[in-house]
């Protein structure tokens, strides 16, 4: 019987053990914090008999198969000693990559993942098979083993689960954007970027990719597929600009017409209108349905309008390019942001200080984005979620928008950006009903 561990006991991990286990694997599970572990995580790991190891036992056992969940960094030491002895070490997506029946999208980048993974699932949904999965909340490994069809599977991958890639190819992907990320886990930018770059590391020619035509994606040009086709402003056969979507010169997609605000967002749909195209749904159907899809929980979500002020919940925007976009949405913003700073460049706010009424600080950056931003805009230190929603609503008059746009992840205060985005929206609730 094969073995197979699993390093890291999240929600992908634990979706991987579930697939060796109806492969015929021998299971095992090691977590740095065991303690940690959940009742259903332990409910579940006794009903597949899953064995769960410490760090010395783990040492000392040989395995067929390593997988490594995308929270745990290579740095690990029980992940080093299994690279460095040369074990079959892989990503929860490589695993099921081996035991896919169906075609893969693949959707990477530093922002703009989830929307253009949402969006393109929504155009293929009643006209294919699909499932939209990765790093969208679903993992990949759980959708294998619920739909086990042929159609699609539209899997959002970040920088970690794309790590450990040996042999996953999509048919179809696309990288949206680079920017600065993750910089408390790469020991450098070029690291982070390379890791995004795995996505294309087995594609052939005949598997369309796609890149946005952005600066920082540019520098990088040469080390992308020759077959890449770029989408931008006045890119061929789609392009995008502030008026819309455009297909060889022609306007397709007026921006009015789509529900969600902005041209980052115009160009997510570009991506996602091209990508379902190359999976055979034709172009008018795309934007029929393109036109239909509405916002995402936690990605710049219209909340409320509580006396004239408009709140918007942009938690998962958790770093300092996803916040630009955001803040180039809006005037008369009330900005709260702050969190643990995982790296970026406070200078890169200053083309939109003029939109920003003023900012609210939190959590444990809140010290140092009031000192970087104190002398560019109007700002105070709240400390907490609450106080900043408080203090923003208070000071604002009818027509401000109070913006929840972080820039930093959330775990200083709350279990991830989804619960941050949750209490956001309670307390507009509350003050809504106070009102």
């Amino acid at each position: 019987m094969k073995t197979l561990l699993v390093v890291g006991g999240g929600k992908s991990g634990l979706s991987a053990l579930e697939l060796a286990h109806f492969k015929g694997y021998k299971c095992f599970l090691y977590d740095d914090y065991p303690e940690k572990i959940d009742q259903p995580a332990k409910l579940f790991l006794n009903a597949y008999e899953v064995g769960l190891l410490d760090k010395k036992s783990v040492l000392k056992k040989d395995f067929d198969t390593v997988v490594v969940s995308p929270g745990v960094p290579l740095t690990n030491p029980v992940v080093k000693f299994f690279l460095e002895k040369g074990a079959d070490v892989i990503s929860e997506i490589e695993f099921g990559f081996r035991f896919l029946k169906g075609k893969i999208i693949g959707i990477t980048g530093s922002n703009g993942k989830t929307t253009t993974t949402a969006m393109t699932g929504h155009i293929l949904q009643g006209e294919e098979k699909t499932s939209v999965c990765g790093n969208y909340g679903y993992p990949f490994c759980k959708a294998l083993i619920e739909k086990n069809f042929e159609g699609y599977y539209v899997v959002e991958l970040s920088s970690f689960q794309l790590e450990l890639v040996k042999d996953f190819r999509p048919n179809i992907a696309c990288i949206l954007n680079l920017s600065p990320d993750h910089l408390d886990r790469y020991s450098s930018l070029e690291e982070y970027y390379f890791a995004k770059f795995n996505i294309f590391k087995n594609m052939k020619r005949d598997n369309p990719f796609f890149a946005g035509k952005e600066p920082e994606l540019m520098k990088y040009k040469e080390k992308l597929p020759s077959h890449t086709v770029f989408i931008g402003e006045n890119t061929l056969p789609v392009s995008v600009d502030e008026s819309g979507i455009y297909y060889d010169g022609a306007l397709i997609l007026p921006a009015e017409q789509l529900k969600v605000k902005g041209l980052h967002n115009l160009q997510n749909a570009a991506f996602a209108i091209s990508m379902a195209m190359n999976a055979g749904i034709e172009l008018k159907k795309c934007v029929e349905k393109i036109k239909t899809f509405s916002p995402i929980e936690h990605r710049l979500e219209f909340v409320d309008i509580v006396n004239g002020v408009y709140f918007y919940n942009d938690s998962k925007a958790t770093n300092f390019d996803s916040v630009k976009k955001a803040l180039s949405s809006f005037k008369n913003i009330r900005w709260i942001a702050g969190g643990i700073y995982k790296g970026g460049d406070f200078k890169d706010f200053s083309p939109f200080a003029e939109n920003i009424k003023k900012g609210y600080f939190i959590g444990e950056s809140a010290q140092r984005f009031f000192e970087e931003m104190k002398d560019l805009i109007d700002c105070e230190v709240s400390e907490t979620l609450e106080n900043a929603v408080k203090d923003a609503f208070e000071q604002a008059v009818p027509g401000d928008i109070v913006l929840l746009s972080p820039a930093c992840s959330s775990f200083d205060q709350f279990k991830n950006y989804e619960a941050r985005g949750k209490f956001f929206k309670e307390i507009v609730k509350r003050l809504k009903n106070e009102g």
